[in-house]
C-alpha cells in the first residue's frame, strides 16, 4: 500500500501528496544515480513519518533535502538542487536545443523535460505548421519545403550547389523563427518554463535580445561521425512513421547543414555537444543549464542563505 499521500506539501496556491519520485527527479537532475536520489527520497519521507508530519511546507521541505544531502556528503548535489528548486517554478527558462535533422534534438529535449520536471515541450516542426496556416504558399515557397529541400524553390540556378542547399535552409528557417520568437516572447511574459527544439533554432538566424537573455539557454547538438549519423535514420524508421529513405536521399545536405549550424554555434558562443551517448548528453546539457542558472541568481545578488530563506 502506497502511503505516500499521508504527507501534504503545501505551497502558496496549492496542497499536493508528497512524491517520492517527484523528489527522486529533482535530486537526479541536481546530479545523484537514480538509485541514491530514490533512496534519499524514501529517507526524507520515513523521517517526516517518524515525526508524525502530516503537512510540511514545501520551503522546509527543500531546507530538510538540502541539509540531508550536505550530512550525506553530497554538498554540490545540494548547492545544484537548491539552485533548481531557486530557479525553476519561480523564474521563466527557455531551453533551445537545436541541430540537424537526425542528431536527436527531440530525444534530449524529452529528457531534460523530464528530469526538470518542464511540462512543454515544442518541436520547431510543430509551430513550421502553425506558420503554413497563416502563410500561403505562394509568398513564402521555401516554408513549404522541408529544411533540406528548401533550395529547390530557389530562383537562383547558377550559384554552387553547398551555398544553395544553406541560402534554402536559411529561408526555411527565417519564417518558422518568427513562430519560435513568438513563442519565447510568450513564456517569458507569462513567467513558464519550456524546451523549444528542432533544425530550425540556428544561432546566427535568431535575434541577439534572446541569445544574450539570461533566462534562455541555447544548446547546439551535433554528430560528426557520418555513418553514426545515417544509422540514426534506420533507428528512427523502425519506431516511427518517418520517411526513412527520404532523409537517406538527401543526406549529404543534411551533413551541409550539420556543419553550417555547428560553424553558426561557434561563431554566436553557443556551446556544441557531441551526442553520442544520451545519458552523457543530458548530464552535458543539465551543466551548461546549471551554470547559466547560476547566472542568474549572481545577477539578483542572492547568496545560498537567501537561496534557503526565500526557497
Amino acid at each position: 500500500m502506497d502511503l505516500q499521500n499521508d504527507i501534504i506539501v503545501r505551497g502558496k496556491s496549492y496542497e499536493m501528496p508528497f512524491s517520492k519520485g517527484i523528489l527522486a527527479r529533482s535530486l537526479t537532475a541536481a546530479g545523484l544515480k537514480p538509485s541514491i536520489a530514490y533512496r534519499i527520497a524514501w529517507d526524507i519521507y520515513e523521517n517526516l513519518k517518524k515525526e508524525n508530519i502530516k503537512v510540511i511546507d514545501k520551503a522546509e521541505l527543500r531546507r530538510r533535502v538540502y541539509y540531508y544531502l550536505i550530512s550525506k556528503n553530497y554538498d554540490e548535489v545540494a548547492k545544484k538542487y537548491l539552485l533548481w528548486r531557486m530557479v525553476l517554478g519561480r523564474r521563466p527558462i527557455v531551453i533551445l536545443i537545436g541541430g540537424a535533422s537526425g542528431v536527436g534534438t527531440s530525444t534530449i529535449a524529452f529528457e531534460i523535460a523530464s528530469r526538470l520536471g518542464i511540462p512543454s515541450v515544442i518541436g520547431t516542426d510543430s509551430i513550421r505548421e502553425v506558420m503554413r496556416k497563416i502563410i500561403s504558399r505562394d509568398l513564402i515557397p521555401t516554408l513549404y519545403e522541408s529544411s533540406y529541400t528548401a533550395w529547390k524553390v530557389l530562383k537562383d540556378d547558377d550559384e554552387d550547389k553547398k551555398i544553395k542547399y544553406i541560402k534554402g535552409f536559411e529561408r526555411h528557417c527565417e519564417t518558422v523563427l518568427t513562430g519560435v520568437e513568438a513563442v519565447i516572447n510568450r513564456c517569458l511574459l507569462e513567467g513558464q518554463s519550456v524546451i523549444i527544439e528542432g533544425t530550425h533554432l540556428v544561432p546566427t538566424l535568431l535575434k541577439d535580445k534572446y541569445l544574450d537573455n539570461p533566462h534562455v539557454v541555447f544548446i547546439m547538438l551535433t554528430v560528426c561521425d557520418e555513418k553514426l549519423h545515417k544509422m540514426r535514420f534506420y533507428a528512427r524508421g523502425r519506431v516511427s512513421s518517418r520517411p526513412t529513405e527520404r532523409y537517406l536521399r538527401y543526406f549529404k545536405i543534411i551533413r551541409i547543414i550539420n556543419k553550417y549550424m555547428v560553424e553558426t554555434a561557434k561563431k554566436k558562443g553557443v556551446p556544441v555537444i557531441e551526442n553520442i551517448k544520451i545519458s552523457e548528453t543530458v548530464d552535458k546539457c543539465l551543466n551548461i543549464i546549471t551554470e547559466k542558472l547560476k547566472n542568474i541568481i549572481e545577477l539578483e545578488g542572492l547568496s545560498e542563505e537567501d537561496m534557503l530563506e526565500s526557497a
